[in-house]
C-alpha cells in the first residue's frame, strides 16, 4: 500500500509546483501590464501543456520503467479479454507443459537433489562385495563377521553399521499380523541421525544371544496398531511367538532402504515395522551367510579409495583365516548412500523429464505460431501505432508483456495442476519415488515453475517482438498490414515453426512407441511359469511352535490338501521364494561336484545358485515346464532336486539334459550328503525381467523345510474369487497366523513391472498430448495461409482450377513442413533410441515397427489437420473470394 500512497502523494505535489509556477508567470506578465486573459495566453505559450510538462516529469523518475510495464500489463489485459479464446488456447496449453515439467522436477528434486537427511550424507557409503570370478551375481553383500571386524578396527571410517531383513509375526491385542522388519546394530539409529522419539535405541549388551528380545517399533505402527499409546514403551508384545519388550518408537522421517534397494539379493519388506538387535549366534558366526548391509560413514578429511582398500584388506585376510588356500581376491566396492535410493530410478526419471520437456518445446512453437497470427492480425494497429511516433521497444515491450503475462498465468495454473499430480505419481508409481518424496509440491518445483513460466513468455513473445521489429512502417498502412499477414518472411517462418515441432513430436512419439514395444515384449515374455487363474498367498511359520523340521512340512501338507479339496482349485504347492517376486529373498549357495577334492580352494570358480524349498504339487500349480528327469513325489527319502536348465549346462557342458539326470552334487555345506538330480525345469525369470535367470536349486520341502513359504493354487475361474475361501481354510488351521498377502499372479506381476510400465505411461500420454498439439499447430498454420490466400483461391477457382487441383495446392502447402520435419525427427529419435537402449527389452533401438507406425501416425494425423482446410478452399465462391480484403 506505501508504494500507491507515495506516488498519489508525488503526483499531488508536483502538480501543485507546476501550478505554482504558471500562476507565477501569469502575475509576472501581470506586473508588466498586460491584462489577465493575455497573460494567462502568454504564459502557457511559453510554458506549454500542464499534462505534457507533467509527463516529462514523470519521465525523470527511476521508477517510471515500473509504470511503463504496469501500464503494458494493463493494455495486455484489456487486449486479451477481447480475445478470449486466443487467451483460453495459450493458457491451457502452457499450463500443461509447464505442469507436467514442474510435477517431474518435483520428483527429481526430491530424488535425485535433495540432500539426505543423514548427518554428512556426502560421507555415507554402502558396502559390497565383488567376487573375481564370472559370477552368477554381479556383486555380492556382506557378512556379520565383516561388520564386527571393521567397527573394532581402526580404519579411515567413524562408524559402522549394519542391518539384515527380518519377519515378525504378531500376535496378541487384536488381529494377527505380519511386518516387516530389521536385525540392525545397536548404532543404527545415531547413525542415520534417527533418535527414537521416545524410549530409547539398542545398548551394545543387547547384542549379544539371550538379551536381544527388546524392539523399537515404527511411527506408523505405533498410531496403526496402539493408538500413539505412550504406555507402549516398556509394554512386552509377542513377535513370533517370543515376548519382546518395546525399548522405543521410531522418528517418523526416519529412512531406511526397503525392498531390495540396499542389496538385489537382500529383500527388505516394503515398509520396516520393527527393529530388533543383531545377536549373532555361534553357528551364523561360524557359517557363510553374506546376507547382511553394512553402511559406512568417512571420517572428515579422508579418501573413500583409501578407505575402501582397507576394508578389502581386512576382508581376504578373514576369509583367508578360514580358507588358507584361497588364492583370489575379494574386492569391496563402497555405493554413495544417494545410490541407493535414486540409482533405480534416475534413468527413467530423467527419460521422463526429457519427454515433458520435448512437449514443453512442442507446446512453445505451437503458441509461437499463435502470437505471430496474432500479431499479423493487428497489423493495421501496430504500423499506425509505429507511424504516429511510438518506439519499437515501447512495441515490442508491450508484446513480450503480453506474453509473460499469459505465461505466468499458465504457469500458476500448472504448479497447481502439479500439485496433484506428483500425489497420483507416487500413489500410483514404482514404490522407489515414495522414500524420498512427499506427495505435494517442494519450493524448489515452484521456483523452477516460475523460471519455466518466464522462459517460455520470452520464448514465445521472441518471435512476434522480432517481427515487429523489423516492419517497416514507412509505407502505407494497409500495405504494412497485408505484408504482415501474408509476407513470404512470415508464412516460412509459420511453416519452419511446424516443422520443427513435427520433429520434437517425432522423437517424443518414436520414444514413447520403443517403450511401449518393449513394455509389449516384457509382458509377453516367457518367464517359465504361468501367470493366469494363479493365486499366491504367503504365509510365514516362524514362531517356536513350527521349529524347523516335521512340525512346518506337516502343517503344508494338511493345508494344500484341504485347498486341493475347495471346488475350482486344480492344483496347489507352496514355494519359498516366488520367483515372479523380485524382491523375495531367497539363500544363495555355491554348488560343488562331489569330486571337488578341496572345496574352499575352488569356491570362487564354481557357480552360485538360489536355493528353494517346494511341495510337491508346486510345479503342477506353477505351470513350470520339465525338461528332463520327473518332478517330486509325496515322500522323497533320498536326497534329490530338482535344477534349472541354465544351472545344468553350467555344470555339465557337452551333456544331454537327459544324461544329466542322475548326476550328483553338493551345495553350501560341501560336507553335506550328495543331492541327486530327479529333474530339470525351464528357468524362471524375475518378473521384472531386470536381470538374467539366475541358476536355481529346488529341494523337496521335507528335506529343506523354510518357515517362509508362498502357496501357487491354480484355479478354473477367475482367482480372486477364491481368496476368502482359502482364508478361510488358513485360520482353520491356525487363528494366530498372519496372513500378509493373497494376490493373483496377475497383481504381482504388475507390481513388478511398475518401473517400466512408469516410465511407459508417462512417456505415452506426453507423446499423445504432444500429437494432439501438432495436430492443432498444423490445421492452424494451413487455416491461416488460406485465410491470407483467399483472393488467390478465389481467382485460382474462377479461372478454372478444379476441386481436386485446389486441395492439392492446400496439401502442400500443409505437408511439405511435416515431410521436413519427420524425417529429421526419425533421425532425432534414432539418437534417442541408441540412448535408451538400457531400457529397452526384446527390440533394437531403430526397431522398425516402433519408427513405421510413428511415421504412419505421423502422416495420417497430419492429413487430417490438411484436408479441413482443404475442403473448404475447395467450396469457397469464387464471387465471395474475390470481393474479400
Amino acid at each position: 500500500m506505501r508504494i500507491p500512497l507515495r506516488l498519489r502523494k508525488w503526483e499531488r505535489s508536483m502538480d501543485t509546483e507546476l501550478r505554482f509556477h504558471l500562476d507565477q508567470q501569469i502575475r509576472d506578465y501581470m506586473d508588466h501590464g498586460l491584462s489577465r486573459a493575455e497573460a494567462e495566453r502568454r504564459a502557457r505559450q511559453e510554458f506549454g501543456t500542464l499534462e505534457l510538462a507533467k509527463d516529462e516529469c514523470r519521465d525523470q523518475r527511476s521508477t517510471e520503467w515500473l509504470n511503463h510495464i504496469l501500464r503494458d500489463v494493463r493494455h495486455a489485459s484489456r487486449s486479451l479479454r477481447r480475445t478470449p479464446g486466443f487467451a483460453a488456447a495459450v493458457i491451457t496449453t502452457l499450463a500443461l507443459g509447464i505442469g507436467a515439467n514442474t510435477a517431474i522436477f518435483s520428483l527429481i528434486y526430491s530424488v535425485l537433489l535433495k540432500p539426505l537427511p543423514y548427518p554428512a550424507a556426502d560421507r555415507v557409503f554402502s558396502v559390497e562385495t565383488i567376487l573375481p570370478r564370472q559370477n552368477d551375481f554381479s556383486s555380492l553383500p556382506m557378512r556379520v563377521q565383516d561388520y564386527l571386524e571393521w567397527r573394532k578396527a581402526d580404519t579411515s571410517f567413524e562408524s559402522v553399521a549394519a542391518l539384515t531383513p527380518a519377519q515378525w509375526n504378531l500376535t496378541g491385542d487384536g488381529e494377527p499380523e505380519r511386518l516387516g522388519g530389521a536385525l540392525v546394530s545397536a548404532n543404527f539409529f545415531t547413525f542415520l541421525g534417527g533418535t527414537p522419539q521416545r524410549g530409547r535405541g539398542f545398548s551394545a549388551e543387547e547384542e549379544t544371544p539371550g538379551k536381544q528380545n527388546v524392539v523399537v517399533i515404527s511411527d506408523s505402527l505405533w498410531h496403526r496398531r496402539y493408538g500413539a499409546d505412550p504406555a507402549v514403551i516398556g509394554k512386552t508384545v509377542m513377535l513370533n511367538a517370543v515376548p519382546h519388550v518395546v525399548a522405543g518408537i521410531a522418528p517418523p522421517s526416519l529412512l531406511v532402504p526397503t525392498g531390495t534397494l540396499l542389496h538385489p539379493t537382500v529383500a527388505f519388506a516394503p515398509r520396516i515395522d520393527v527393529w530388533g538387535p543383531i545377536a549373532p549366534s555361534n553357528e551364523e558366526l561360524q557359517g557363510e551367510n553374506w546376507d547382511y548391509g553394512i553402511l559406512v560413514r568417512l571420517r572428515r578429511g579422508e579418501s573413500a579409495e583409501r578407505g575402501r582398500q582397507e576394508l578389502q584388506g581386512l576382508l581376504n585376510r578373514s576369509i583367508r583365516a578360514v580358507v588358507p588356500d584361497f588364492k583370489g581376491e575379494l574386492i569391496t566396492r563402497l555405493v554413495p548412500v544417494r545410490e541407493i535410493y535414486s540409482s533405480k530410478v534416475r534413468p527413467r526419471l530423467l527419460l521422463i523429464f526429457a519427454a515433458s520437456a520435448l512437449l514443453l518445446l512442442i507446446a512453445c512453437t505451437n503458441i509461437a505460431n499463435l502470437f505471430l497470427a496474432r500479431v499479423a492480425g493487428r497489423a493495421t494497429e501496430l504500423a499506425t501505432r509505429l507511424a504516429l511516433g511510438a518506439g519499437r521497444a515501447r512495441i515490442v515491450s508491450h508484446l513480450l508483456v503480453e506474453s509473460l503475462l499469459l505465461s505466468v498465468i499458465g504457469g500458476g495454473l500448472g504448479a497447481l495442476s502439479a500439485h496433484t499430480a506428483v500425489g497420483i505419481i507416487i500413489a500410483y508409481g514404482p514404490s522407489e519415488l515414495g522414500n524420498l518424496s512427499a506427495p505435494s509440491l517442494n519450493l524448489a518445483a515452484l521456483w523452477f515453475a516460475l523460471a519455466a513460466s518466464v522462459g517460455t513468455g520470452v520464448l514465445c513473445g521472441a518471435l512476434p517482438a522480432l517481427q515487429v521489429w523489423r516492419k517497416d512502417a514507412a509505407g502505407p498502412l494497409q500495405e504494412a498490414a497485408r505484408a504482415a499477414l501474408g509476407g513470404r518472411s512470415a508464412a516460412r517462418l509459420r511453416q519452419a515453426l511446424v516443422a520443427i515441432e513435427m520433429t520434437l513430436g517425432a522423437a517424443l512419439l518414436a520414444s514413447a512407441g520403443l517403450l511401449l514395444h518393449s513394455f509389449i515384449n516384457v509382458m509377453g515374455t516367457d518367464r517359465g511359469y504361468t501367470i493366469e487363474r494363479i493365486l499366491s498367498v504367503d504365509l510365514g511359520l516362524f514362531d517356536a511352535r513350527y521349529a524347523p523340521g516335521p512340525r512346518r512340512v506337516a502343517f503344508f501338507r494338511e493345508l494344500i490338501q484341504h485347498i486341493q479339496a475347495l471346488p475350482g482349485v486344480q492344483a496347489a504347492g507352496a514355494i519359498g521364494g516366488l520367483p515372479a517376486n523380485s524382491g523375495t529373498a531367497v539363500a544363495s549357495q555355491t554348488i560343488f561336484y562331489v569330486t571337488d577334492s578341496n572345496p574352499p580352494a575352488v569356491a570362487m570358480q564354481r557357480p552360485v545358485a538360489l536355493i528353494r524349498s517346494v511341495t510337491p504339487g508346486y510345479f503342477a500349480a506353477s505351470g513350470a515346464a520339465l525338461r528332463a528327469g520327473r518332478f517330486f513325489g509325496e515322500t522323497e527319502s533320498a536326497p534329490v532336486a530338482i535344477i534349472s536348465e541354465s544351472l545344468a549346462r553350467r555344470l555339465w557342458p557337452g551333456e544331454s539334459l537327459t544324461a544329466i539326470v542322475g548326476h550328483v552334487f553338493r551345495h553350501g555345506n560341501f560336507n553335506g550328503p550328495p543331492v541327486g538330480v530327479a529333474g530339470i525345469v525351464a528357468d524362471t525369470r524375475p518378473g521384472a525381467l531386470d536381470r538374467e535367470p539366475a541358476p536355481e536349486v529346488y529341494r523337496p520341502q521335507n528335506q529343506r523345510a523354510g518357515g517362509a513359504m508362498s502357496l501357487v493354487i491354480r484355479t478354473k475361474q477367475e482367482p480372486a474369487a477364491l481368496a476368502s475361501a482359502v482364508r478361510a481354510e488358513i485360520r482353520k488351521m491356525d487363528p494366530n497366523l498372519p496372513i500378509p498377502a493373497i494376490r493373483t499372479m496377475r497383481e504381482i506381476l504388475a507390481q513388478t513391472v511398475a518401473e517400466r510400465r512408469f516410465q511407459m505411461v508417462l512417456t505415452v500420454l506426453f507423446a499423445l498430448t504432444a500429437l494432439c498439439l501438432g495436430a492443432v499447430g498444423i490445421y492452424g498454420v494451413v487455416s491461416y495461409s488460406i485465410a491470407c490466400r483467399t483472393r488467390d483461391i478465389g481467382l485460382r477457382i474462377a479461372l478454372g482450377a478444379l476441386r481436386g487441383d485446389v486441395m492439392s495446392w492446400v496439401f502442400g502447402i500443409g505437408l511439405r513442413p511435416v515431410l521436413v520435419g519427420l524425417i529429421a525427427g526419425l533421425f532425432l529419435a534414432t539418437a534417442i533410441g541408441r540412448a535408451l537402449r538400457g531400457l529397452l527389452y526384446g527390440i533394437a533401438p531403430t526397431d522398425p515397427v516402433s519408427l513405421g507406425l510413428v511415421t504412419l501416425i505421423l502422416l495420417t494425423t497430419a492429413v487430417i489437420a490438411c484436408y479441413l482446410p482443404a475442403r473448404a478452399a475447395a467450396e469457397l465462391d469464387p464471387t465471395i473470394a474475390l470481393r474479400h480484403e
